[in-house]
């Protein structure tokens, strides 16, 4: 048995039954917040994967837009070429303007150039020698008769002193050999401006025709003008490549999912991106009212589980009060009766507890003469006093209980329970043996103990017995000397053993009549008499 003190398995169940509380929150807390992270996963996947669906549509529109526009300048381009070809003596350009042939919303310029590279014809006024000779787009049908439409990065031009791409044809002579070129000038920015929906592409969006060459014909980011020419930026190379992702911007740095499609036809990329941030915007919104909602979540459910802690502890300390209560001598604060049985009774119940239970029986021999002189009130001072000198000594070594009136009960627990018991109870009686105050005046208390150890087959009222009958023959000894006296239980059976035929034995003697000597001895037999203190 461990050594048992009064309040010794006070507070223990609380923390126990409170740290349920607290787990339970935890758990519903990460719960909350395992949700809510999930869902927010969720919802910002869904989010850009559905503006990667919108990028892709805008791109194909776009598309269609820029093979719309290059269709009709090729259809301009080619009416041009065979009405010059059919006859250049009489062809006249200004007739093919004049009859809507030439739409002014999409070319900017329609010119001849003849075989040296001089600008023959043109539907913008110019005056001189304008030489082409050196122009990309000029040399290209020169060398390559199979070229057929050719479209040039974004120039200057030399006529229309804009920027415009270049998009030619080859005029052929009867012969089959070059003739000159039919030049359509297109403004760039039409590709993009053309198709601009601040609606569609958002204050951030993105739309730009690149050239697989490298360069980019017309890009327009946000409400931006469109800008044109240049070389290709490096983020775009990567979309090129894979068609779709996530790009920083070069030029502007805002982040962008970007998708693109080609124009294998005439080696084209059309480019469509719309900004992260602003297709996250909603999503942004949204998870700051999941954020603050669970933030109030989790301080509603902190207050409450502290609350619930608080009202727990209190029960729990109300219902620990009254089980000190229950169990505690209100006089004195140590074991009541019954606590002290139930420890004793469950110390004995141990199997291997037969040598290692001792208790020791301690009772007041003047305490009734003390009621009796001084009253009650000093009574209770006396005791008072007496058990706390009881509970000093004993310490950690055992449990002390009160069992009534002047009657304590000691329980020591150990390997070797006869030698802690002994000196215990010479260290009580030492104790007991010391002069108290009662109403300013010195008084002597006498007092006798008894020891017993548990021995094979002893239950705890045996035990209890045995360490009563011990007190009893220590009690006669002091009578005489008037001193506190201790008395071990196997001293006294091995005395009655030896008297059984004894008139002059006590009447409370230990196995008065039976011819066995005990199985466990604490002491040599010697008496431990203590002289009362002056």
């Amino acid at each position: 048995m461990e050594p048992t003190l009064p309040g010794l398995e006070r507070g223990m169940s609380l923390p126990r039954a409170l740290i349920f509380i607290p787990l339970l929150t935890l758990v519903v807390l990460c719960v909350l917040w395992i949700t809510i992270s999930v869902r927010l996963h969720i919802e910002k996947v869904a989010v850009l994967r559905e503006t990667e669906d919108e990028a892709q549509t805008l791109v194909r529109s776009l598309q269609n837009h820029t093979l719309k526009t290059v269709h009709d300048v090729d259809e301009i381009a080619l009416l041009i070429k065979y009405g010059y070809e059919s006859s250049p003596q009489t062809f006249d350009l200004a007739q093919y303007e004049a009859r809507g042939l030439i739409s002014a919303d999409t070319a900017l310029q329609v010119t001849v150039v003849g075989a040296d590279g001089h600008v023959l014809a043109s539907t913008l006024k110019f005056s001189g020698v304008v030489d082409l000779s050196d122009r990309a787009h000029f040399l290209v049908h020169r060398l390559d008769p199979g070229a057929g439409l050719f479209i040039s990065k974004p120039v200057i031009g030399r006529v229309s002193k804009q920027w415009s791409v270049q998009a030619t044809r080859r005029i052929n002579r009867p012969d089959g050999s070059f003739g000159g070129v039919v030049v359509v000038s297109e403004d760039p920015a039409y590709l993009t401006d053309g198709f601009y929906n601040s609606a569609a592409l958002g204050k951030h969006g993105l739309i730009a025709v690149v050239s697989r060459h490298g360069f980019t014909l017309s890009r327009r980011a946000g409400e931006s003008p469109s800008t044109t020419g240049g070389p290709l930026p490096d983020g775009y190379k990567t979309v090129l490549l894979t068609h779709d992702g996530t790009v920083v911007d070069p030029v502007d740095h805002i982040e962008r999912i970007v998708t693109s499609s080609a124009i294998d036809r005439y080696d084209l990329m059309v480019v469509a991106g719309l900004s992260v941030a602003e297709a996250l915007d909603d999503y942004f919104k949204m998870r700051r009212v999941y954020v603050v909602m669970a933030l109030v979540i989790s301080v509603i459910l902190i207050g409450f589980s502290l609350w619930i802690m608080a009202l727990v502890a209190k029960l729990l300390k109300g219902k620990e009060e009254l089980r000190r209560l229950s169990e505690t001598d209100r006089l004195t604060g140590l074991f009541n009766r019954g606590r002290i049985k139930d420890l004793l009774h469950r110390a004995v119940s141990s199997p291997d507890a037969s040598g290692r239970v001792a208790a020791i029986f301690v009772d007041l021999d003047d305490f009734k003469q003390l009621n009796d002189t001084h009253g009650h009130q000093a009574g209770d001072e006396a005791l008072v006093i007496l058990a706390d000198r009881v509970r000093v000594v004993v310490g950690n070594r055992g449990a002390v209980g009160r069992l009534g009136g002047d009657e304590f009960l000691v329980i020591v627990g150990a390997t070797n329970a006869c030698e802690i018991a002994t000196q215990t109870a010479k260290e009580i009686a030492q104790a007991l043996a010391m002069a108290i105050t009662v109403r300013n005046n010195p008084y002597m208390m006498r007092a006798s103990l008894g020891v017993a150890v548990l021995e094979q087959g002893d239950s705890a009222d045996d035990l209890v017995r045995k360490a009563d009958e011990a007190m009893y023959e220590a009690k006669e000894h002091g009578r005489a000397s008037a001193t506190t006296t201790w008395r071990t239980y196997d001293e006294v059976a091995i005395r009655n053993v030896g008297s059984t035929g004894d008139a002059d034995s006590p009447k409370r003697g230990v196995l008065a009549g039976k011819e066995r000597a005990p199985s466990t001895h604490c002491s040599d037999g010697a008496e431990a008499m203590l002289p009362s203190s002056p």
